[in-house]
């Protein structure tokens, strides 16, 4: 057996199991702070003629600042590949991000759990099923999950997830063995991390750090703590979740396109 063969059987043992279903995304909920998002747009930087790069890395950082008047992204990486995509061909932009997620790994990226996040999923060790599904390559995940201190704390991980398209094979999986309320995925990409799962019925938690236009869910705040107590209530009880908390729509327009801060 091939050690993808070997991933994927460890994933489809795991999904077998009659336990409610954590879907928790990595850059941006997990995994916390800016180093990520700065290596990658300095390693993009780097591939630019000198003195070229600043004010691209000065509206990144107003950006990230949530400056009023900056250009609106769903995440910090949507910001580098917007703002540097113009000036640097795909594969010089692809080798940047592959260069930061290997700094990543080697421990030269600031990074930072969500506050109180081992603690939180400690409490749910036995009730649910922590799976990482992320887009992200294992380089730099893997790594990140041990020196976040999660390591004992998820119990799957699956890297190189395609999302949102990616939930389209990953749900009918998850869902053999547990109802769609049994499920519920967390993540601050409303398009990768919410729109599929909650339009096959599960529950969603969307963590709005920019308060970018999107549509609905289940819970919602700027950053992951504030979704920790009903994260809880669904784990004790999904069927009585949906009911406590319905699926609410934005109040602004999903469609972002040239869109800045008021």
């Amino acid at each position: 057996m091939s050690p993808h063969q070997s991933a994927t059987a460890k994933i489809d043992t795991a999904y077998d199991s009659p336990l409610p279903l954590l879907v928790l995304d990595f850059d941006g909920t997990v995994c916390q702070g800016d180093g990520p998002v700065n290596a990658y747009a300095k390693a993009a930087a780097r591939r630019l003629p000198t003195g070229f790069s600043q004010p691209l890395l000065d509206a990144l950082q107003r950006f990230l600042d949530n400056e009023p008047g900056s250009r609106a992204y769903p995440d910090g990486y949507a910001a580098v590949q917007d703002l540097f995509g113009s000036h640097l061909p795909a594969d010089q932009l692809s080798a940047a991000f592959a260069e930061s997620r290997q700094r990543m790994a080697a421990g030269k990226v600031e990074i930072a759990p969500a506050p109180g996040l081992p603690g939180f999923l400690d409490s749910l060790s036995g009730s649910v099923l922590r799976v990482l599904v992320t887009n992200a390559p294992p380089t730099g995940v893997l790594e990140s999950i041990r020196t976040l201190g999660l390591e004992k704390l998820i119990d799957v991980v699956t890297p190189n997830a395609g999302k949102p398209d990616g939930f389209r094979t990953l749900l009918p999986r998850m869902l053999r063995h547990r109802s769609r309320r049994r499920i519920l995925s967390v993540g601050d990409i409303w398009e990768n991390d919410i729109r599929l799962p909650l339009a096959a019925g599960c529950a969603t938690a969307y963590i709005d750090r920019f308060n970018y236009p999107s549509g609905p869910s289940n819970l919602r705040g700027p950053d992951f703590p504030d979704l920790y107590p009903g994260i809880t209530a669904w784990a004790e009880n999904p069927d009585r979740f949906h009911e406590d908390y319905p699926a609410w729509p934005s109040e602004v327009a999903r469609d972002a396109q040239g869109a800045t801060r008021a």
